[in-house]
């Protein structure tokens, strides 16, 4: 058998690419944004001479490619040279000479099999996909260090002989109202019934969930641009712990507050460049936004001052992705340089810096008792971190070279990018330590952080696992894909036990219900679907929590 072309094809090849040709077209302020979020400037290709209208050229070979694969047979034949139908990059071809003479879905199939066979995991053209990773406005991405997983036997659990039910639509309540992809969504702290989504569309949308039969309310739209068509995607969307305010996060940079019902309190404004998470401490006194910009900004809302700021935190040298907050005046961040702070309000240097990751750190977690933190990169490990080190003694970062002591464990199995983390919120000693990963790979991991373990390998996607929520107690897992399915598993065994399925487009994310009694989805397809897993038997009821709201000032009008 001929050797097969190594075909490589990364996506910093295809931002060149069009860099190129944006700058060619004079379409200058376009490329100018291109190359500062692609970040070009620190791009090998940057340099790489690439032809006017190369571009151009390229896609012209890919139509006469399509051309040969829907006209000509197996043996070279070709029985439709007389077809006259042009082929075009958008649309799908229409053979003038009759369909009938088309190649059948089935060998089309077999012939890009055939030419193109996907790459194996270790292979140079693994993991090179064009994906954008979820939580740097879907980017996704990268490699290792010292692993205590390597030689453990990993239970793997496919979907083969397992009992399961399944839902195509049926089960669900499907909401319709965004005009985009829906990206995110969060459920009401203290009304089970109120959940909010934010989408592409620019807007977040607050759904009051019926009880069917009951009907279907209009959303509550909370519009972040006057013009509908200048979308900018939402990013974040957090809730304050007593449900009374909304904190949302958008590509252009603000930050805006609002009041449970979806009337706009005011705009925070600082960021230059996109949000990608926002959060409310604990307390819901303080505000934290972290940006592209490279900036973690702390906003006091307890105060009357007009720009709320009560201290800004320059202590990444690049794009901060991720933060949460460890308590009330401490909390976490990561960023594209590779390194986790720990930082406290009053205090501009990090109180401990974790080093380790070999690529740019795009989450962090911590466990539900807060002793434990985990935090995944695009070096595609994931990175435990024993919390108990962050004391007023303690030293700021490990000495060069050295191990860092707070490094609990290192994670490694997936051989694509981590998309999501989550930790098991059950009290059970034997679970309260699991760790779930899902990745670009098509796969979930479980993880037993004591001892650095994966002891459950769930293999039943079909494409890339964008999400995963656990169930309140964690007696179950719920995984959403790219294949438009949500899988609910067995946490101790791994097994399957429902599926249900979109039939359109993927599944960006899920979140369990507060009570437990469903799980929201935010879909690829436009839309918002609500599983009553109490229907299917998968209830995990929790009361919802009594809290006191705290007292806030009323902002000028």
């Amino acid at each position: 058998m001929a050797r097969l072309p190594n075909l490589r094809i990364t996506s910093d090849d295809v931002n060149a690419l069009i860099y190129s040709y944006l700058e060619d077209a004079g379409f200058s302020h376009t490329s100018y944004a291109l190359r500062h979020e692609a970040r070009l400037d620190s791009s090998p290709n940057l340099n790489v001479r690439i032809p006017r209208g190369e571009l151009i050229k390229l896609l012209n070979k890919a139509l006469l490619y399509s051309e040969a694969e829907a006209h000509f047979r197996r043996d070279g034949s070709n029985p439709n040279d007389q077809c006259n139908a042009p082929f075009s990059i958008l649309k799908a071809h229409v053979c003038s000479q009759g369909p009938h003479l088309l190649p059948s879905p089935p060998e089309m199939a077999r012939r890009r099999q055939e030419l193109f066979p996907p790459p194996r995991p270790g292979s140079p053209t693994y993991g090179n996909g064009l994906e954008k990773r979820k939580g740097s406005p879907r980017l996704e991405g990268r490699l290792e260090k010292r692993a205590r997983t390597e030689d453990a036997a990993v239970e793997t659990v496919s979907a083969e002989g397992a009992r399961m039910r399944k839902g195509y639509g049926e089960g669900a309540i499907l909401m319709n109202g965004h005009e985009s992809e829906v990206f995110i969504c969060q459920w009401h702290p203290l009304k089970p019934n109120v959940l909010a989504t934010g989408s592409k569309d620019a807007t977040v949308r607050l759904w009051n969930v019926p009880v069917p039969p009951a009907p279907l309310f209009t959303p509550v739209a909370l519009r972040h641009q006057p013009d509908p068509a200048d979308a900018r995607d939402i990013t974040a969307i957090d809730w304050d712990r007593t449900g009374a305010r909304l904190a949302t996060g958008c590509y252009d940079g603000v930050v805006r507050v609002w009041t449970a019902e979806g009337a706009h309190q005011f705009n925070l404004k600082f960021h230059q460049g996109p949000i990608f998470t926002n959060r409310w401490s604990p307390d819901a006194s303080f505000l934290l936004s972290a940006s592209l910009d490279g900036t973690v900004v702390v906003w006091d809302m307890m105060t009357l001052k007009p720009d709320k700021i009560h201290q800004l935190f320059r202590l990444h040298s690049g794009s901060v992705l991720d933060a949460v907050w460890f308590d009330n005046k401490t909390f976490i961040s990561c960023a594209i340089d590779r390194q986790v702070n720990v930082c406290r309000l009053g205090e501009q240097p990090p109180i401990r810096t974790f080093i380790g990751h070999e690529d740019e750190v795009n989450l962090v977690r911590l466990s539900k008792d807060k002793t434990l933190l985990a935090s995944s990169s695009d070096d595609r490990t994931i990175r435990v971190w024993d919390m108990s080190v962050v004391k007023d003694d303690a030293p700021i970062r490990p000495p060069i070279g050295q191990t860092d002591p707070a490094q609990k464990c290192v994670l490694r199995g997936h051989v694509r990018e981590v998309s999501s983390l989550g930790w098991c919120p059950s009290t059970d000693p034997a679970m309260q330590y699991l760790l779930v990963s899902t990745s670009f790979d098509n796969t979930s991991r479980i993880w037993d952080t004591r001892n650095g373990s994966c002891v459950k390998e769930l293999l039943n996607h079909r494409d890339r696992v964008y999400t995963q929520s656990f169930s309140p107690r964690g007696r179950y897992l719920a995984t959403g894909s790219a294949d438009g399915r949500v899988l609910i598993y067995d946490t101790a065994t791994g097994n399957v036990l429902f599926e249900w399925d979109c039939q359109s487009g993927g599944v960006f994310d899920i979140q369990w219900q507060t009570t437990g009694d469903q799980l929201g989805m935010c879909l690829e397809n436009r839309g918002v679907a609500v599983l009553d897993m109490k229907k299917f038997g998968f209830g995990d009821y929790v009361a919802p929590p009594v809290v006191t709201a705290p007292v806030a000032p009323t902002p000028p009008s």
